[in-house]
């Protein structure tokens, strides 16, 4: 009966270890597959994670590509506004003094004797600042289109340069410096616009 007993202990005992065994390895396989299923829900949140930080990342540079050709287009109007006006400049300073040497009663001469207007309804208008010394030489230079009716004129609209008016107001040929300038602008803005964009 010992003997029978202590079978009956072993056989307990060999079904106690291989139910604790069952049970061991599936608790193990319980903990791989939670384990698993946690390792794909974090590198399917990591892959979310890293699209949303690629996304970023691409809208940020895009964002920051936009300033940057904004700002580039910017510094190119401004540059060639800056150079357009210091441009103008020159250019009236340049037609002023211009308009100040000898050469400057041959102009009116040769501006004249186009024909552009009926000389007796036309009048020269000069500044009136430079009046003075230019109408004994203009009159004496001008003489024959004096006396087809040319009228000499000191004016204030007109401060270096000459004007050829209408008498009555009509129309003009303004040769006055900004006149001059405004004219010769166009033809130099293809070199602005090649200093500026180039």
């Amino acid at each position: 009966m010992a003997q029978q007993i202590q079978d009956l202990v072993q056989s307990i005992q060999k079904e106690g270890i291989e139910k604790a065994n069952q049970k061991a390895e599936q608790i193990i396989a319980d903990a791989k597959s939670k384990a698993a299923d946690i390792i794909r829900r974090a590198k399917k949140e990591s892959d979310k994670v890293l699209s949303e930080a690629e996304k970023e990342v691409a809208l940020r540079d895009q964002s920051a590509k936009a300033s940057l050709l904004q700002a580039a287009r910017d510094v190119q109007l401004s540059l060639k506004k800056a150079l357009t006006l210091q441009i103008n400049a020159l250019l009236e300073e340049k037609v002023s003094q211009a308009f100040k040497t000898k050469d400057f009663v041959t102009l009116i001469k040769e501006v004249i004797s186009l024909d552009l207007t009926d000389l007796s309804k036309t009048e020269l208008q000069i500044s009136e600042k430079n009046y003075k010394e230019l109408a004994a030489v203009l009159t004496k230079e001008l003489g024959d289109k004096i006396k087809q009716g040319l009228e000499i004129k000191p004016v204030k609209s007109v401060n270096v340069g000459f004007k050829l008016a209408d008498k009555d107001g009509s129309g003009y040929f303004d040769f006055s410096e900004e006149s001059v300038a405004k004219l010769m602008v166009p033809f130099l803005s293809p070199a602005i616009a090649k200093i500026v964009f180039n």
